[in-house]
């Protein structure tokens, strides 16, 4: 191949384990690609240090760039050796790709060829690394990890549907980060209610929203919408539905006004056919009361303890559809022991192998056996009770669940 056309090329380290050596006493490795064959031999110096390569044949080999699609995007992921996994921290992708990443800021020094378990989000893999930048190089603190089961897509991303347009998939990318920041981060203490909640999205911005609300005098709200839609479009009706109840939630003391000014905005500043399912129960520490409204939700389950069953059924239409829009109030209360699931429809409506939903009365079942547990716990139940019954690897819908039980 010509030298001028060495630019287009990409350096290599490969492994030839010795002759005697079988395949299960050693594995050949590969280490790559690096930027340039400075940067490559400079590698391969450091690996013939270390005791269990130093014994074998590496060898510098060139070869043209393989045609994965990469994308630069920045995502915040958390990186653990797969040997000590109590240990973990921080870092942010650079680019990625379906076979791996490029990530910087990595708080450690990583060796070539160690195995590391990467988590972003919910999602976790195991990667090996097989790059790292120089010192005093624009790379340097960079490391590049392949990885080693390429089928479970960490990155929740369809790479096949992607085009070139790198400014739009930054702006998704950017769009995820801001969203995460829209769900709660704290949760305002209360003596007679343990809660929790999560959000699992199906695509990489999503229109489900939960949020614990500091309303003042030991009450807290706890909304849960769900937008119309999938995507960017219901992202962004999503973050104007939170922006709307955090400015409004200040101003009036009246859950219907809060509300009614709600539908409001959402009426004026957005397209006539979108809108939200929403709950919003105010919950008194004090009276253990739930002062509530469902906009056209689906019906919240209250597992009491002596095992009756009460949903907290629609007050009101939804949000945003309807000009003229009003709502009922109801009140309930929860007791010591009692469980409240607060819900959306991606839970009950996920499908099984045989077509079949999961349904309220697999849900029920989840709350009934694991009801003495913290909040935390029952949530995961019933997250993992989803995915077992789940048909394939990918969510057909957003998950959101919030569950509080009394203390």
């Amino acid at each position: 191949m010509a030298d001028h056309l060495s630019g287009t090329l990409e350096w290599h380290i490969f492994e030839n384990p010795a002759t005697t050596s079988s395949p299960e006493e050693h594995q050949a490795v590969h280490f790559g690609p690096f930027a340039s064959e400075e940067q490559c031999r400079a590698a391969l110096a450091s690996l013939k240090q270390i005791p269990g390569l130093s014994h074998g044949n590496l060898e510098v080999h060139k070869k043209h760039p393989r045609r994965e699609k990469r994308i630069r995007m920045r995502l915040a992921v958390r990186i653990s050796r797969l040997a000590a996994p109590e240990r973990n921290w921080p870092a942010h992708t650079v680019d990625v790709s379906t076979l791996g990443a490029r990530l910087s800021e990595v708080a450690e020094t990583m060796k070539l060829g160690e195995v590391l378990r990467i988590c972003c989000g919910a999602r976790e893999a195991v990667f090996r690394v097989v790059w790292a930048g120089l010192l005093e190089t624009p790379t340097s603190g960079q490391i590049g990890v392949e990885c080693l089961t390429p089928e479970t897509n960490i990155w929740d991303l369809d790479f096949s549907a992607r085009t070139d347009d790198e400014p739009l998939l930054q702006e998704i990318a950017s769009a995820r980060l801001v969203q995460r920041k829209f769900f709660p981060r704290r949760k305002p203490v209360l003596r007679t209610l343990d809660y929790s909640g999560k959000c699992i999205q199906a695509r990489t911005v999503g229109g489900d929203y939960y949020d614990f609300l500091d309303m003042g005098s030991g009450r807290v709200g706890f909304v849960l919408a769900d937008v119309a839609g999938k995507g960017v479009a219901a992202a962004l009706l999503m973050a104007n539905l939170q922006g709307s109840i955090h400015s409004g939630k200040d101003g009036t003391g009246d859950l219907r006004d809060l509300l009614a000014s709600v539908n409001r905005h959402l009426y004026e500043h957005t397209e006539p056919a979108h809108y939200a399912t929403l709950f919003f129960g105010c919950y008194d520490d004090s009276t253990r009361t739930l002062t509530y409204a469902n906009c056209g939700h689906t019906a919240p389950l209250l597992l009491r303890t002596n095992g009756s069953l009460e949903r907290l059924a629609s007050t009101a239409t939804v949000l945003g559809l309807f000009g003229t829009w009003d709502c009922t109030l109801a009140e309930t209360r929860i007791g010591p022991g009692d469980v409240l699931s607060i819900f959306t429809d991606g839970i009950t409506e996920t499908t099984g192998a045989d077509g079949e939903e999961f349904g309220e009365k697999r849900l029920m079942g989840t709350l009934q056996q694991s009801r003495i547990l913290e909040s935390a716990a029952i949530l995961n139940q019933i997250e993992e009770a989803v995915g077992e019954f789940r048909c394939g690897e990918h969510l057909q819908d957003d998950l959101t669940l919030v569950v509080a039980r009394g203390v």
